[in-house]
């Protein structure tokens, strides 16, 4: 971890670590007062998403909880060497998308295959910053919620030999990258989303599609879920034209965690303003979110505390209505 790069695409950054292949990716640190307990990371959306410090401004955290905000490679604050991948017409979901391993592809090449092994890095990075006994939670909402579960999965499936990167909490909303086949098969190729913009890319790779669609099922959220094994927060909408409901399902169905260290809080809508009542939703997740990633909370506690308002409500147990 060094200090802030030549990357003045966000110049809130206050750190940069090296990920996969030498790119700079940019973060913000904030340190609670006193000592830190836990450090909370805050993986970003997928379109315009605000600056390193606007993501650590909006965020609730418990005390004694750092949060470090990543930006992931080519967005604004992680451009340097790499460039600016969101921006570009294609979308940054088709970087390096090639067909798979057997077929003569490198799945390194692709830019989500490395943005995985980034937050990875990301982990290992705090740690070895703050201290490599703290536990470390993955914080994301919908790109950055289908990033946390496949880096959860990873960190399981390799915990005996990278304790470093082991993740012990996970919050996510409205989390992408599930079920990519029943996705791809169904949604609009002119969508506004991470799915749109593959449906385009793999209409026009035309023969070479279905190869690429192997390369998918490689990164395939609810494929890596079973693996994951730390305790889960989990926030799903009833309807969603940008991340369709069932994809969202898929992943939190699929979870490995056990019993009675996951749960889903349900909303009504997801990547749009459903009114005043799922935004009183939405507000309530984010409180439970942070009691559910407190070091000084058993997880199995907080989520039988609001047992009662995973499905519907608005005011916490006990609040004043």
């Amino acid at each position: 971890m060094v200090g802030p790069d030549a990357d003045a695409s966000d110049p809130s950054a206050t750190h940069t670590f090296e990920g996969i292949k030498g790119a700079k990716i940019g973060c913000r640190l904030q340190l609670p007062e006193g000592p830190v307990r836990a450090v909370v990371v805050l993986l970003h959306g997928y379109d315009d998403p605000p600056t390193l410090g606007e993501s650590i401004r909006r965020c609730s955290s418990a005390p004694g909880c750092a949060v470090f905000a990543m930006r992931m490679r080519g967005f604004a604050g992680s451009r340097y060497g790499v460039g600016s991948l969101d921006a570009s017409e294609l979308g940054w979901i088709t970087h390096g998308l090639v067909e798979p391993p057997e077929d003569g592809g490198q799945p390194s090449n692709w830019v989500l295959s490395h943005a995985v092994a980034d937050v990875l890095l990301g982990v290992r990075a705090v740690r070895l910053l703050l201290g490599e006994d703290l536990p470390v939670y993955l914080r994301g909402e919908s790109f950055g919620g289908g990033l946390a579960v496949i880096a959860a999965a990873r960190s399981g499936a390799m915990l005996c030999q990278n304790d470093d990167e082991r993740i012990d909490r996970i919050s996510v909303g409205l989390p992408t990258f599930g079920d990519w086949r029943w996705r791809l098969d169904r949604i609009d190729p002119r969508s506004v989303s991470v799915g749109g913009e593959l449906k385009r890319f793999l209409l026009a790779a035309g023969e070479d599609a279905e190869g690429m669609k192997r390369m998918l099922d490689l990164f395939d959220a609810s494929l890596h879920a079973s693996q994951v094994s730390c305790p889960a927060l989990v926030k799903l909408a009833l309807r969603d034209d940008s991340v369709p409901a069932p994809t969202q399902a898929a992943i939190y169905n699929a979870l490995g965690t056990p019993p009675g260290l996951k749960q889903r809080f349900i909303t009504r809508y997801g990547h749009f303003d459903g009114g005043l009542a799922d935004l009183r939703r939405h507000a309530l997740f984010e409180r439970i979110s942070a009691d559910f990633l407190d070091p000084d909370r058993e997880p199995m506690d907080v989520l039988a505390q609001y047992e009662d308002v995973m499905i519907s409500g608005s005011s916490a147990p006990g609040a004043a209505v």
